[in-house]
């Protein structure tokens, strides 16, 4: 079995502004910028054959390349529990189309139904562990202004999870990479 989703990658100058929101929040572990992504479609383990047909399967889509923007903060939880910190984006209208092609074809190549929360486009910063709430609010609110240049969205990656042998965290591997048009 293989886990895989489909993202965004970053130019490293977007990683690098992500990075400098790094510190500054008490029990939060910050994400490396190797592990900087956008999830498209969360996909979850498959077996070989499935992969492939998904391999194969994005390589028909059609779509143009955008320009994006990441902005703002803002976190998941679960009740008063913040359990993820994350960056959002600006005008997501065209992500959100491409989202929508990517799940049609993902559910066409067998890799499961629909995910189970609705498509929100964020980047993930930290992952929050018994951080306070009242925190949180302070960290977003010194860092609500943050912003990045727009920049070109020219292809989407098909990526692969994988646990670390000792156990601390995951990380990740390109298996394709898929270009937009450029027009």
């Amino acid at each position: 079995m293989i886990r895989l989703f489909v993202g965004l990658d970053f130019p490293e100058e977007i990683k690098d502004q992500l990075y400098t929101l790094r510190g500054g929040l008490e029990h939060a572990s910050f994400r490396t910028k190797d592990r900087f992504h956008l999830t498209l479609r969360f996909i979850g383990n498959v077996n070989e054959k499935t992969a492939e047909d998904i391999l194969k399967e994005l390589k028909y889509i059609r779509f143009p390349a955008f320009h994006l923007a990441l902005k703002g903060l803002g976190y998941f939880s679960i009740g008063d529990q913040p359990h993820h910190l994350w960056v959002g984006v600006e005008n997501d209208k065209m992500l959100t189309e491409l989202h929508q092609k990517i799940d049609g074809v993902i559910k066409k190549a067998g890799g499961g139904t629909a995910d189970k929360f609705k498509f929100m486009p964020h980047v993930t910063l930290a992952k929050l562990n018994g951080t306070s709430l009242d925190d949180v609010f302070r960290y977003i609110a010194q860092n609500n202004l943050f912003r990045t240049e727009p920049f070109l969205v020219d292809s989407f990656t098909l990526f692969a999870s994988h646990a670390r042998e000792n156990g601390e965290g995951k990380y990740y591997t390109s298996e394709e990479v898929y270009p937009l048009s450029l027009i």
